[in-house]
């Protein structure tokens, strides 16, 4: 077994709590529903380079670091709920996510220069 087969699950788990934070945190500044389609958060993960369908989705959300921040998911729902307090829950706001992504994307950068 290779080194990143043992850390992209916890690097996926990290990318999807972030995700879930900034959204939870921009339906509460647009005082907008806390929820998000089921699709639409698929899509932005896999955009973020997570592999997330809709068959791993339902245990993906079950366990933490994403199960202190969505609500449990309904099996015959396409929405996706946020719970409250999302900063409590995770002990990172919104600020401190994108400071970790462009922390991790400047590193990369650097990595594939050399």
């Amino acid at each position: 077994m290779r080194l990143r087969e043992f850390a992209e699950p916890k690097a996926d788990a990290q990318k999807l709590a972030a995700l879930a934070t900034f959204l939870a945190d921009r339906a509460e500044d647009e005082h907008a529903k806390k929820q998000i389609s089921k699709d639409k958060f698929i899509e932005l993960a896999q955009s973020m380079g997570v592999m997330i369908n809709d068959q791993n989705i339902n245990d993906i959300v079950s366990v933490p670091p994403l199960s202190n921040i969505l609500a449990p998911m309904d099996p015959n729902s396409d929405v996706i709920s946020f719970k409250g307090d999302t900063e409590a829950a995770t002990g990172m706001s919104v600020d401190q996510a994108q400071e970790v992504v462009n922390s991790n994307a400047k590193a990369a950068m650097k990595r594939r220069q050399t």
